[in-house]
């Protein structure tokens, strides 16, 4: 995959991490709704300026935007919050359910 490919890829997939329409993104970079629509859709390479605002609206580091092992195609994405938030909300409600036991089962021995 070429630089542009990767380029279109990762903005999309970091577009969507964020939760942001193409509109919405090409907005917040002060470009017309279809701006990043023509990016991630056609041969449309943006100026190195435009690539920093892109990047800034997605509160990412340029560089992000370039990387072949970030791009969802060359990669699995692994996000590490939300992963950590599932583990810990999973071993929360374990927890919780074996003290409730615990503490129901010694209640009764009292």
């Amino acid at each position: 995959m070429g630089v542009r490919e990767t380029f279109k890829e990762n903005l999309k997939y970091w577009r969507n991490n964020a939760n942001l329409t193409q509109e919405q993104l090409s907005e917040k970079i002060g470009y017309g709704s279809g701006y990043i629509s023509e990016i991630e859709s056609r041969d449309i390479f943006p100026k190195p300026e435009t690539i920093d605002a892109i990047a800034n609206a997605l509160k990412i580091a340029p560089s992000q935007l370039f990387e072949s092992q970030g791009c969802p195609k060359n990669a699995l994405s692994f996000d590490k919050e939300n992963f950590i938030k599932e583990i810990s909300n999973g071993l929360y409600e374990k927890l919780n359910k074996s003290m409730v036991e615990y503490f129901d089962s010694s209640v009764g021995k009292l």
